[in-house]
């Protein structure tokens, strides 16, 4: 008796952790899936949508520019960026998790609707979880070009 109890007991034990693991899993694939939805509805053209994969709170850092603070701003950045039919394609390098935050640190290439290559370089993106959902709270970016003098 006392043998079945105990191993009920450590049975029970580990229940949260595989509960825990299944959805560190989940969340993980979860996140892993924001990269491609960002990239196929900025090249969809869908401002909307882009700005829906960021928190209400969350913040853009452009290149040599102010920062644009709140979801209703940065639908209204990316609706003006994306008005030259220009495209993204974006490439993880590596990500963090730290519970319900994470990082995503990549290289992106923007292309022009012409097909010429407008520039190139690197992006950090920060996340939290938000009722249920990974949001974007700070996507900082910088062009690898060196400027026209």
């Amino acid at each position: 008796m006392r043998k079945a109890l105990l191993v009920f007991a450590l049975a029970f034990l580990g229940l949260p952790a595989t509960v825990l693991a299944q959805h560190d899993d989940h969340a993980k694939a979860a996140l892993k899936e924001m990269t491609p939805t960002f990239q196929a509805t900025f090249n969809a053209g869908d401002a909307a949508a882009v700005a829906a994969l960021y928190a209400t709170d969350g913040v853009l850092h452009p290149p040599n520019s102010a920062p644009v603070d709140g979801r209703e701003a940065i639908e209204a950045f990316w609706a003006a960026a994306l008005e030259s039919g220009a495209s993204a394609e974006l490439t993880t390098q590596d990500m963090y998790w730290m519970g319900e935050s994470a990082a995503e640190v990549g290289m992106f290439v923007m292309t022009g609707a012409d097909g010429s290559h407008l520039d190139h370089g690197h992006y950090t993106l920060i996340y939290k979880m938000v009722d249920g959902d990974w949001k974007i709270v700070s996507d900082m970016w910088n062009s690898d070009m060196s400027p026209t003098p």
